[in-house]
């Protein structure tokens, strides 16, 4: 009797027609709105906004403001604000269930099909060394070694064993990502300021906001890459983990992913849901959701997205336009950057520069494997009994051994840029697929005062469109992959 009290006791709701339906516990409070609680917050916007701050900013911006098609970047604003939306959407889902973005897709018909589907596609789409590998370009010609994919295969190494000798794995991140953001975004700022004139300051400048212009001569490759900047697709889904590990609403009362010297904390299958008939509920809902919309507006959007990659177009231009240089694309852009630098500040600007581009590079690779192993850790969770005889933390650590020991292999293949190119071309596609995913799911899934509003359903769909025609014309008439089309 008592065993038969205690169960409806419990009480639940549906969370679709495949899984079992979420349990309901209270929602926790949300932190105060003051600067103390923002900054103890912002680690999931951080670890975006550093992660945004990478290879669009090393491998493209300087390159195409060199060609002078500055006029462009108000594609890049144009882009942050659909970005900051997808992000908002991301985080509702997770604040208000506990579960990732990927844990809801598995809840959605066919059974046991989007998971996996969007699991592996993320693992071939986004499981290269691309900046991992322009970081080890820029160490090689720091310390003058040959064969930088050697450097690679080292670095690879040591993201693995970073990880593994974490307490929790999040909080390794979160520190990592904090450095990088700061290093690479104000190190960038105070190279560029004193290299550039008030003229190109001007000319520049009026490329951000000069909505509607597409520059003479630029091509759909040169524009492709803004489309999912500041990270677009699965860098923007990854999101869903940081937010969990964090404990922002219902994820508190999930366990975390922990390194192999720390014991295995137990992760959840299914989420939870709070009372969302109680006004008192749903408004703690909404201040969990203000401190992530807020801490992305500063860190992921206006720092680490348009701050840094107009001081990168700003430098790629004035070494076009005041030092007569030829800027090419990819990894060879730093070397050119990294001699004006050095021919205003000496060899300490040289060197400078190169670690601002390491720093910005290598935190990247730790932010793609670490979501690509969350994601395939969640998905044997989830739609398998694997984590009945091994905990979750086992599959993130096999998924981030093969990945960095695959990476020890593909990082001789191809220079980092194609790679990179090659990457976003799929991304474009890949951000509207789970743009209109997420959005489906939490309008589906999430009871009616915590959906999302209308407008924001509309403009979710209108961009995943656009994405999509964008990608079919890139790859008609640019062929980014080469093929006989």
């Amino acid at each position: 009797m008592a065993e038969q009290a205690k169960s409806k006791a419990v009480r639940t709701v549906p969370g679709g027609d495949i899984k079992p339906p979420w349990e309901v516990r209270e929602m926790p409070p949300p932190p105060p709105k003051t600067l103390g609680s923002f900054l103890k917050w912002a680690g999931p916007a951080v670890v975006l906004g550093a992660l945004s701050v990478g290879g669009f900013e090393a491998y493209q911006a300087g390159y195409v403001a060199a060609n002078k098609w500055v006029g462009i970047y108000w594609v890049y604003v144009v882009s942050c604000f659909f970005q900051l939306l997808l992000n908002n959407e991301i985080a509702r889902y997770t604040i208000a269930t506990g579960e990732t973005a990927l844990q809801g897709f598995t809840r959605l018909k066919p059974a046991k099909f989007w998971g996996w589907v969007t699991a592996l596609f993320c693992i071939i789409q986004q499981g290269w060394p691309a900046w991992i590998g322009g970081a080890a370009a820029g160490v090689a010609a720091m310390f003058g070694i040959a064969q930088w994919q050697w450097v690679g295969m080292v670095a690879l190494g040591v993201v693995f064993f970073v990880f593994a000798g974490s307490k929790r794995v999040y909080d390794t991140l979160e520190k990592i990502m904090y450095a990088c953001f700061v290093v690479a975004t104000f190190g960038l700022a105070f190279l560029t300021i004193f290299m550039t004139n008030w003229a190109a300051v001007r000319e520049v400048s009026w490329g951000w906001v000069a909505v509607g212009t597409i520059p003479a001569g630029i091509t759909l490759t040169a524009i492709g890459p803004f489309l999912n900047q500041p990270a677009g697709g699965f860098w923007n889904f990854w999101h869903t983990y940081w937010v969990r590990e964090k404990g922002m609403g219902m994820a508190s009362y999930f366990g975390r992913v922990t390194g192999l010297i720390a014991p295995a904390e137990e992760i959840r299958r299914s989420g939870y849901m709070f009372n969302t008939d109680n006004p008192n509920e749903v408004e703690r809902f909404r201040g969990w959701l203000w401190m992530n919309t807020t801490t992305l507006a500063v860190f992921f959007i206006i720092l680490g997205g348009i701050l840094f990659t107009y001081f990168a177009s700003l430098a790629g231009y004035s070494a076009a336009t005041i030092y007569n240089m030829q800027v090419p694309s990819g990894v060879k852009i730093a070397t050119i950057l990294a001699e004006i630098f050095k021919s205003a500040f000496g060899q300490f600007g040289w060197y400078l520069f190169i670690i601002v581009l390491i720093f910005a590079l290598f935190d990247s690779q730790f932010s793609v494997y670490d979501g690509i192993s969350r994601m395939f850790a969640d998905v044997v969770a989830v739609e398998t009994n694997a984590t009945d005889r091994r905990p979750y933390r086992f599959w993130y650590f096999l998924m981030m051994a093969i990945l960095c020991g695959a990476g020890m292999i593909t990082v001789w293949m191809r220079t980092p840029y194609i790679l990179w190119v090659i990457i976003n071309w799929a991304g474009v596609a890949v951000h509207a697929a789970l743009t209109l995913g997420v959005t489906y799911l939490n309008f589906k899934l999430l009871p009616g005062p915590i959906k999302p509003k209308m407008w924001i359903v509309v403009c979710n769909v209108v961009w995943s469109v656009a994405l999509f025609i964008y990608f079919a014309a890139w790859t008609i008439y640019d062929n980014p992959l080469g093929l006989n089309l």
